[in-house]
Formats: structure tokens, sequence, C-alpha cells
């Protein structure tokens, strides 16, 4: 179970934890199953319960996380519990100001991270997962090596391109987005470049680069870059 494993992970490593908070969307979704705007208080002593200010209704129809109580705001979630001196949170995603709002209600005297523990219980893979991932590798191969050479024609565009490539990833079952474990960062299709667009710098830490729609938008696509012979 993931949460026994991460338990562990934490007394592994924070022999000392008392609390932990996760507010991030994915690990809502990693340790719950549903997606909502609220948060996963995890003390070391009790059961652990997910917040839900919105949506409340949404997550006890996706989820079968034990404890799910909807809050208005934090204020709601701090009368159930008893403050310890120190809470583990995702260090590398929260903003100062959002956990400053917290802080209002969890006057915490220490403040540290959970990253580490989180990454570490993520890691570890289940058939399940490891399943589902080599279905995603399959499927992935058919539309880069089968769909793409179809989609391709001179002169059209890299936005024109993304466009239909997305299309067609949606249809064989891709869920419409990548993101990634990095503040403020994801994609909708991918890096996508013809030629010596692709190696255009971007501020996106990865491999490639590419122009984007515009100086606003540095994402998707070029409208004015078209494919031609040689690229």
């Amino acid at each position: 179970m993931r949460m026994n494993r991460f338990r562990k992970e934490m007394d592994r490593t924070q022999p000392e934890w008392e609390l932990v908070a996760i507010f991030s969307k994915i690990n809502l979704y990693y340790f719950t199953g549903t997606m909502q705007e609220g948060m996963l208080l995890i003390p070391r002593d009790d059961d652990a319960t997910m917040w839900v200010r919105r949506s409340f209704d949404r997550a006890m129809d996706e989820s079968s996380f034990p404890r799910i109580r909807p809050m208005e705001s934090y204020r709601d979630a701090a009368e159930f519990f008893k403050l310890p001196e120190t809470c583990h949170v995702e260090a590398e995603i929260i903003p100062i100001a959002f956990l400053q709002r917290f802080q209002k209600y969890f006057p915490f005297k220490n403040i540290k991270s959970a990253d580490k523990q989180i990454n570490k219980t993520r890691s570890v893979k289940s058939a399940y997962e490891l399943s589902l991932m080599e279905l995603a590798g399959a499927r992935h191969s058919y539309v880069l090596e089968q769909c793409v050479p179809r989609i391709l024609k001179k002169g059209m565009s890299e936005d024109e391109l993304v466009t239909e490539l997305y299309s067609v990833m949606v249809r064989e079952g891709h869920h419409g987005v990548a993101r990634f474990a990095m503040f403020d960062t994801e994609m909708v299709v991918g890096q996508i470049g013809f030629g010596e667009s692709s190696i255009y710098p971007a501020y996106f830490n990865g491999p490639g680069g590419n122009r984007g729609i515009s100086t606003a938008v540095p994402l998707i696509g070029s409208r004015e870059r078209k494919l031609k012979k040689g690229d």
C-alpha cells in the first residue's frame, strides 16, 4: 500500500517526523485517487485525512480513500488537530505565499521537506503500474512510428502538426497533458520543431527546444515555420 510505504520511508529517513501535508494535485491523486483543491494531512500517530475545498462531491465520487472531509478554509481542518512542532511539506512545489496561508492556521515552528520521501515512494512501481507504463510505451511507439509519418506533409506548419498529432494522441489514449516534477511545468504534446527550430533555445529544462507560437507562448509550435525538404 502506498501510504504504508510512505510512512515507512518517513520513519526510516525522518525518525522524528510528526505530520506531513501534501497539496500538489499529482501527489494528492497518487495517494487518494482524486485530484481536488485541498490537502492531505498525514499524522504520524493517526490515519491520514484528505481535506477538500473543491470539489468534495467529486472527491467522494472518485475516491475510495477512507477519510475525506470537506472544508471551507484551513481553519476547518486546524480545529481537528493538535498542532505539532514540525510539519513536512512538498518544498519543491509549494510557493511561499501558499505556505504562509497554510501557516496562518497551522503555525508550525519548523517546516521541512518531504519531497525525497514522496519521490522514493513513487519510484517503486507495482506490477499494475508497470503494465500501464508498458501499454503507454506501446501506444507512444505506434503514434510516433505509424501515425506521424502519415500526418507529415510538405508545407505544413509546426502548429498544424501539433494539432493533428494531439488529436491522434488523445484518440489513442493520451490523457491530454504531460506533467513534470518541476514547479510550474506542463506540456500539451511535447517539443515540436522542424529542422533548426528543434534546437532553438527554450526555457524548458529538457534536451530539445522550439520557437513556439510566440514569445508569450513559447510552446506547441510555430505558425510560420513550415516543413520543407531536408527537415
